[in-house]
């Protein structure tokens, strides 16, 4: 048996050889340089710091004195400008940590082996920045020199890849998971959010987040004062903004309305502390008809009734919903967590809040999920312990078991890719509804016709998923049931 395999394994090791190797000599047997790109514009993993270059073969650029020259071509004006003491580029390092000699043999070496044409790697050089220097522009002055084969901002850290939990978002789905059925909306022009802007008010954001790209973009902070967190936090806003609007983008999650344009307005800031009504009036002078504003906050009630309660209870706050409102901006504002009858008139006046006439916004309470989502400890759509409830509570939202942006506690691959399965509270609710709101108005929007606070609130009353059990928390709203009663 051994003498009849040797010559058998010799045999197709050569064959294989013959095969392979003169397709791979002919592929490669001529170095291929990569090819400039006409404008440099850097992203998310691009350094602002340091530069990565790479000068042509045979151009002999080395260092003298920590400035780059070429031995065949002498510094070069252009070059010795960018490294002169007035130059943008502070210090030039060679790329490979390894001397020019070991450099070539190991280079020959592979070259002899494969018979491909290697890069000269002692033409790679890293060069570092000057503070305040536009690293586009440095790339790209690089970029115009004869001598340079390629120039472009140093990589920065790529997390590794994110799984997608779009199917742990079962609280988009249709009626028989227990879901608000956004997907169904994006059958509509507009029905991702298009051309609605959808603004939260609250704190703790990560703008960093890589499932929230277009909070980075120009105008997605509208500013009330200077910004900063009571909380040092960077999990709740980034959480409701991931129900709302999250990259689809084929990993982590996808926003119910993804095509929206997400903004944020601080309620807390340097200058005054706690300031939720100047917060919503902001928002409200930025925001169109038609636009979405979600008021994660909440109040707490007054002595004897304690307990978290919608944020209108404050009596500015209120007149800035009312406001807002009235110019035709849609108000979604949570019910509070603290399980409070507002009903109750010795707490609260009739009706709340102190007797006063309905501020026009949409309170949301905390329905159960899902069952296959997960074992809430109360059936689908019925009051969650905690949830603020009574006649002014209109819609309901899940109220657990939400997977989105933030917290970790699902996944975490660093601080700019943590996901959680577990948000909850009037917190997650809202933007659930919040989303759908969006949704409709996208779609009636483009068809010309802008929707009254009073008329949105009405539709999906009427169009959502009943409620179970006690508490009034109102129905789930459905956007295809919404969607289908108007005949669209």
């Amino acid at each position: 048996m051994k003498r009849t395999l040797k010559p058998l394994h010799r045999l197709l090791a050569a064959a294989l050889a013959l095969a392979i190797a003169p397709a791979a000599i002919a592929a490669s047997a001529t170095y291929s340089p990569p090819i400039k790109p006409a404008k440099t514009t850097l992203g998310r993993y691009h350094s602002r710091e340091f530069i990565e270059v790479k000068f042509v073969q045979g151009s002999g650029i080395g260092l003298v004195n920590g400035r780059l020259s070429s031995a065949t071509h002498g510094r070069g004006s252009v070059l010795d400008a960018l490294t002169a003491g007035a130059g943008p580029i502070a210090t030039v390092e060679p790329l490979f940590r390894a001397s020019p000699a070991t450099l070539a043999s190991t280079s020959k070496d592979a070259q002899q082996r494969s018979g491909r044409a290697l890069a000269d790697l002692s033409q790679w050089y890293r060069l570092r920045l000057r503070p305040g220097q536009d690293a586009a522009r440095v790339t790209d002055q690089l970029n115009a020199m004869a001598l340079v084969e390629i120039a472009y901002p140093a990589p920065l850290a790529v997390p590794p890849p994110t799984p997608n939990f779009n199917a742990y978002q079962q609280y988009r789905g249709p009626i028989a998971s227990n879901g608000v059925d956004t997907d169904y909306g994006w059958n509509y022009s507009g029905g991702g959010g298009a051309n609605i802007r959808v603004l939260d008010i609250e704190y703790s954001w990560n703008t960093d987040h890589e499932d929230l790209s277009k909070l980075r973009q120009p105008g997605a902070r509208i500013a009330n004062g200077t910004a900063v967190d009571p909380f040092g936090n960077t999990d709740h806003g980034t959480a409701v903004m991931g129900i709302l609007s999250a990259d689809s983008n084929g990993f982590g999650v996808t926003g119910l309305v993804p095509d929206a344009i997400p903004q944020y307005t601080n309620a807390y800031n340097v200058e005054r502390g706690y300031d939720p009504a100047n917060a919503v009036f902001t928002a409200a002078y930025a925001l169109l008809p038609g636009d979405v504003m979600v008021l994660e906050q909440q109040a707490f009630g007054p002595p004897g009734c304690g307990g978290y309660v919608p944020v209108e209870w404050i009596p500015s706050v209120y007149d800035a919903i009312a406001l807002a409102t009235s110019r035709g901006i849609h108000v979604i504002q949570a019910a509070g967590n603290g399980n409070m009858n507002l009903d109750n008139a010795a707490c609260f006046g009739s009706p709340f809040p102190n007797g006063r006439p309905d501020s026009g916004a949409i309170i949301v309470g905390a329905g159960g999920p899902s069952v296959a989502a997960c074992n809430s400890g109360v059936a689908e759509r019925a009051k969650l312990s905690f949830s603020s409830y009574g006649a002014r509570v209109n819609l309901q939202g899940w109220g657990a078991c939400v997977t989105t942006t933030g917290y970790g506690s699902l996944y975490s691959a660093g601080i700019n890719s943590h996901y959680t399965g577990s948000f909850d509270g009037t917190s997650s609710a809202t933007p659930i509804v919040a989303s759908t709101v969006v949704a409709l108005s996208g779609i009636l929007k483009i068809r010309g016709f802008i929707a009254t606070p009073q008329q949105m609130r009405d539709a999906l009353i009427a169009t959502g998923t009943v409620q179970t059990g006690g508490g009034h928390i109102g129905p789930l709203p459905n956007l295809r049931t919404a969607l289908n009663s108007l005949g669209l």
